[in-house]
């Protein structure tokens, strides 16, 4: 049973997941991340939208996340996604998959830890049409780095902060870059808290979203900025629930407004 169960797992890794890391610390040697997640957002207008939203936007997300690290400096992740919003009806909406490598590592002793990767995410034309999918192209890449510094009491993490910087430019149109900041804290190896920042921002020609014809952000001059905050409980052996609640707090040419909630569960095991 283990033996076929660790085929199929393998044999999904390429196409299958969900919510690709960006924080510089990996998990242990063959030790898999499983990451179950359901996130709801809602806004009521686009910046620079025609013709503007008529009702309210609803959008439902699942996802399946699996991330793997071979060895201590390699880690790889995969990403599957699927939505049903107010524009389509329950669908995939994207995969993608990332590898990440890393030359810092301040669990060990380094000053920082310090991560460099690329990644590939592939949306299907649907999704593209959906103005609440910031995908920018069918195919989008992404080079990008994490650094971050743990602070350590007795034998866990206390308290860590963190940031992420990446550039990306799809099949076509024009380049994004995008970028977290964080900070969490860890109460007795149990509570996790964590503030977060997250921003995007293209270099598209068009500032105007035609909300009828949309077909993704690879040309739009889009800018936004999402101020998070996440809670996860640890239960034992049985992984980590989390609770989380981000606000877009800037917006162009872009939803805005924008509320979200998300649910996830995170499970750590080895074969």
């Amino acid at each position: 049973m283990k033996k076929r169960l660790a085929f199929w797992l393998l044999a999904l890794l390429p196409c299958c997941g969900f919510a690709l890391e960006a924080q510089p610390w990996f998990g242990d040697v063959f030790e898999f991340h499983f990451l179950g997640s359901y996130a709801y957002s809602y806004f009521n207008t686009v910046q620079n939208g025609f013709p503007q939203l008529t009702q309210p936007f609803n959008s439902h997300v699942g996802s399946l996340a699996l991330d793997f690290s071979p060895s201590p400096e390699w880690s790889i992740d995969t990403e599957l996604r699927f939505a049903a919003t107010t524009a389509m009806p329950f669908n995939f909406r994207s995969g993608a998959i990332q590898a990440r490598y890393l030359w810092l590592d301040d669990i060990i002793g380094d000053p920082i830890s310090l991560a460099t990767g690329i990644s590939t995410r592939l949306t299907n034309q649907a999704s593209l049409r959906d103005v609440s999918c910031m995908s920018h192209s069918i195919a989008d890449f992404e080079v990008h780095f994490s650094l971050g510094k743990e602070f350590d009491a007795s034998e866990s993490w206390r308290f860590r902060t963190w940031g992420f910087g990446a550039v990306g430019h799809a099949n076509q149109g024009s380049p994004w870059v995008r970028a977290i900041v964080a900070v969490e804290t860890n109460i007795d190896d149990e509570h996790k808290l964590a503030v977060y920042a997250e921003g995007m921002n293209g270099y598209g020609r068009h500032t105007h979203v035609n909300t009828d014809h949309f077909n993704g952000y690879a040309r739009i001059r889009q800018k936004s900025i999402d101020i998070g905050f996440r809670y996860g409980y640890r239960i034992g052996v049985w992984g980590t629930l989390r609770a989380e609640y981000a606000r877009r707090v800037l917006a162009k040419s872009c939803p805005q407004v924008v509320n979200t909630f998300v649910f996830s569960y995170l499970l750590p095991f080895s074969l």
